[in-house]
């Protein structure tokens, strides 16, 4: 248990959900803090990127009560607090250079309704509710035109369909939400729908029995009965463990190693995004476990399955893969935290 004293200010590592549920539920009350995109070290302690600091400074309304609230949270999801009594660092950034930024609390938002994912969509409302507690606004895909976006910083769209992109009126209305500073997370197909629209840099990558040079078998079509089963799986993925190699300089990959372990349901794969971060890609000999079609796997080599693309002074992150899968897949919901608290801010 942490019991703190009277200091400067604490420093919290960015280390999976504990920490991440603890921000969130300081964000909540009002906390001021900051997170480093840079590592550092204060005395013989050092942090990595993401780490979380909290001064008594911009916070002085708490009064006394500042160390024991952020203490009480801290020690309800088991994080430790460092104490710090300078804001100058041995090694690194000093707390007030531009590596340091402030965390704003954001206005979430999230689409439901009609042609959106039941699954996808309750995933995200429950790691919200309960692991995260931090608010969530739910907006009907219907209603969509008709929403405050003065009051959203945050819009997830989760696994659907969203008729309001093929919309030339409201999407250029979302669009221009997006270029004045609004996020947008989009996860499983909507990010194959956002790959779309004329803004995107996403680019789907097509198989390599499409292409145009690869002279087709006149009789391919002629398939024998009993082969039905195997041709149905040629072109499926059931479900396979791919490795992918992150860029974990980005924020949106803050607290992981230069890999990650991604379950992977569909072929859902992109281009290396030009124009924008190209934070987790599969590599040939990317594929660990797991059944993958032999006509899908070409297609399943050096592709982007997350990446950020900025847009305006807001951003879009798409996460081709659900990264929390029934709340279950553990590994991946620091990706959605970060999508939420650190891309962009």
């Amino acid at each position: 248990n942490n019991t703190p004293a009277d200091a400067y200010g604490y420093v919290l590592k960015w280390q999976g959900v504990p920490s991440a549920g603890t921000v969130a539920r300081l964000l909540n009350k009002g906390v001021k803090m900051r997170y480093s995109e840079s590592d550092f070290t204060i005395g013989d302690q050092s942090f990595g990127k993401g780490a979380i600091i909290i001064l008594k400074k911009g916070n002085e309304h708490f009064g006394n009560n500042l160390w024991k609230m952020v203490a009480e949270e801290c020690n309800a999801q088991e994080v430790k607090m460092y104490p710090v009594n300078t804001g100058m660092v041995n090694k690194g950034f000093d707390f007030g250079s531009s590596m340091v930024h402030a965390m704003k609390p954001v206005k979430v938002a999230m689409l439901t309704g009609e042609g959106v994912g039941s699954l996808g969509g309750g995933e995200i409302w429950d790691f919200f509710d309960n692991v995260l507690q931090y608010p969530i606004t739910l907006i009907n895909n219907n209603d969509f035109s008709r929403a405050n976006w003065n009051d959203i910083d945050v819009l997830i769209m989760p696994d659907g369909r969203y008729s309001f992109l093929n919309d030339k009126e409201t999407s250029a209305a979302f669009e221009q939400w997006i270029r004045k500073g609004g996020r947008v997370i989009a996860l499983e197909n909507s990010m194959a729908q956002l790959s779309k629209q004329s803004w995107s840099s996403l680019k789907s990558k097509s198989d390599s029995s499409d292409k145009k040079d690869v002279k087709k078998d006149p009789y391919e079509n002629l398939k024998s009965y009993q082969d039905r089963e195997r041709e149905s799986v040629s072109e499926n993925i059931p479900g396979a463990i791919y490795r992918v190699d992150v860029d974990n300089t980005h924020p949106l990959m803050f607290g992981y190693p230069k890999y990650y372990y991604t379950l992977k349901l569909d072929d859902n794969v992109y281009e290396f995004m030009k124009d924008g971060w190209n934070v987790g890609v599969i590599k040939k000999e990317s594929l660990l476990a797991g059944y993958v079609g032999h006509k899908l796997k070409t297609k399943m080599e050096d592709g982007l399955l997350f990446g950020v693309q900025d847009l305006g002074r807001g951003s879009v992150t798409y996460l081709a893969d659900d990264v929390l899968f029934r709340n279950f897949w553990e590994t991946g919901k620091l990706i959605l935290c970060n999508a939420v608290f650190l891309v962009g801010q």
